[in-house]
């Protein structure tokens, strides 16, 4: 596990525990990852811009991001309000990306979070490889916690690469 990745578990847990009051642990069963692209799944995503420049994901199923958002707004889910469920993973997304911040090079901004909501979908950051990935598990959920380096600097140097954030990865 390299640094980054390092800093995903700590700083997931950190949150997911003091912020949600909600265990989350490192997945052992790649398979519901698998399973999770079947069904409605939300991915937030912060971009990073700065002395270092990238992109953090955070990817779960419409189940999991729905009960995060119940529990930061103190109510049921079915009491959950059109845009709940977005801001609650776009926030959380935030928290990850500003606390990841520790481990990057300085000075380093951050975007407003963008959600995207789908079933079956790719997130593309042009340019990009992925410096750190975390498969996590929390109420018998999954969430895949990505840190992609690179992106727009990498495209106007005219990088090939290409890298994609979500369970259909290639």
């Amino acid at each position: 596990m390299n640094e980054i990745e390092e800093a995903i578990v700590s700083i997931t847990q950190n949150i997911w525990e003091s912020i949600l009051g909600l265990q989350v642990e490192r997945a052992r069963d790649v398979a519901q990852l698998t399973q999770a692209t079947r069904e409605k799944s939300l991915t937030g995503c912060v971009q990073l811009a700065g002395a270092w420049e990238g992109s953090v994901f955070l990817y779960c199923t419409a189940a999991l991001a729905g009960e995060v958002a119940a529990t930061m707004f103190g109510t049921t889910t079915a009491s959950l309000r059109n845009g709940d469920v977005e801001d609650a993973l776009g926030e959380l997304t935030n928290m990850v990306a500003g606390n990841l911040k520790i481990v990057l090079p300085r000075p380093c901004q951050l975007s407003l979070p963008a959600v995207v909501e789908g079933i079956d979908y790719r997130v593309i950051v042009p340019g990009t490889k992925i410096a750190g990935q975390v498969l996590f598990e929390s109420s018998s959920q999954p969430l895949l916690v990505t840190v992609l380096e690179g992106g727009s600097m990498g495209a106007k140097r005219g990088s090939a690469g290409s890298q994609g954030t979500g369970p259909k990865e290639s």
